[in-house]
């Protein structure tokens, strides 16, 4: 009898598990904190929980053994299918442009790098206990009840699962200038932990049973140092990328048409670098005898304005250069082509633009190249 009642409840509590996640997964609240591009994974977790749950309810018998292969594909949705990967725009902590960028701002003797859940977690009450200075990232979300406070909470999940990925955590932040932080936007904060005074209801947001949401009860973050963070904003620029060996021939005519100052500015650009064996090989070219104009006139050929990484140039069917010319773009079998020219080296990335390195290299029409 208790067997059966243990079943019974266990069957029950699938049943409902499965509907509020399926609930919550396709409603307009899944994208508060989730990551919308494994939504399908969070679905397929809820209809794996409820069909276990219905087929222990209509079942003659309970069935151990469907049960766990179930319970088994389940684990394989979460740990295979990785639906806690951040988003594009998420900061990865140990991502080197990242470390090369806002970390170097940040003095890390004085502020030392805490991580958002450990620190809501276990980690609070030491650190404003010995008046700790520390540095943390999250993800900044605007709520009504504490604008009334000139705050903001700085959130992220705590577990990573289709189901517990509805569970996160963080803390509150008071900012003299919090009108100009946008909701869901990476920052990070540098400061200290101070005691609650002023009483916020809590949890601060809440959607049914499917999500809950809690700002710390006790401890608020009292910033000395608020900065966004913008992946691209961290990269070095297209000079920095281009000032290697490995494309030295190019670096060098860039320099000598005087578009390397160009490169160095806002942009956009997007950049087709001619490896040097590509250079090497226009045996028709001198350019020990090409004038300014005509170097200019050649790494011209080589730059359109935008930020063109794969997935954008495969909409493409022209792009115009910087002298005018147009770089026909194509599919061909399978592999993007520039004028002929082969990809070996895409999307990498700098702040002010991206790079493609290709062979053979693009010649201007004027000098009897494709347009």
């Amino acid at each position: 009898m208790i067997k059966k009642t243990y079943g019974l409840c266990e069957a029950v509590i699938l049943v409902l598990l499965g509907v509020a996640i399926i609930w919550f997964a396709l409603s307009a609240h899944y994208g508060l904190l989730m990551n919308v591009k494994f939504r399908w994974l969070t679905v397929t977790g809820a209809v794996l929980a409820l069909v276990m749950g219905l087929v222990s309810l209509t079942g003659p018998r309970r069935r151990p053994g469907l049960n766990t292969f179930i319970f088994v594909l389940m684990l394989l949705v979460v740990f295979f299918g990785k639906p806690y990967l951040p988003d594009a725009g998420s900061p990865n902590l140990t991502e080197p442009p990242l470390q090369a960028g806002l970390w170097d701002q940040i003095d890390q003797t004085r502020f030392p790098q805490k991580d958002l859940p450990a620190l809501y977690l276990s980690e609070a009450e030491a650190l404003y206990r010995t008046d700790a200075s520390f540095t943390t990232v999250g993800v900044a979300k605007r709520l009504e009840v504490l604008d009334s406070h000139a705050s903001f909470a700085l959130m992220t999940t705590v577990m990573a699962c289709c189901i517990a990925d509805m569970f996160a955590v963080g803390f509150r932040v008071h900012s003299d200038d919090w009108e100009q932080i946008e909701d869901g936007q990476w920052i990070m904060v540098s400061g200290k932990l101070a005691q609650e005074q002023t009483e916020i209801v809590l949890p601060n947001f809440r959607f049914g049973r499917a999500m809950l949401s809690s700002v710390h009860e006790t401890y608020y973050l009292q910033p000395e140092n608020i900065m966004s963070y913008d992946r691209v904003a961290q990269l070095p620029l297209l000079t920095d990328r281009l000032g290697t060996r490995t494309n030295r021939l190019f670096t060098r005519v860039l320099q000598e048409s005087g578009l390397w100052q160009d490169l160095e500015g806002k942009g956009p650009f997007t950049v087709f670098v001619p490896v040097d064996q590509a250079i090497e090989n226009l045996s028709s070219v001198s350019f020990d005898d090409l004038s300014p104009t005509a170097l200019k006139q050649f790494a011209s050929s080589h730059i359109v304005k935008g930020r063109f990484l794969t997935p954008d140039l495969m909409e493409q069917e022209k792009l115009e250069t910087l002298d005018g010319g147009l770089l026909q773009v194509e599919l061909m079998n399978g592999k993007l082509r520039i004028n002929q020219s082969r990809l070996l080296f895409r999307n990498t990335e700098a702040r002010n633009g991206v790079i493609h390195y290709i062979y053979p290299a693009i010649l201007p029409g004027a000098w009897g190249g494709r347009q």
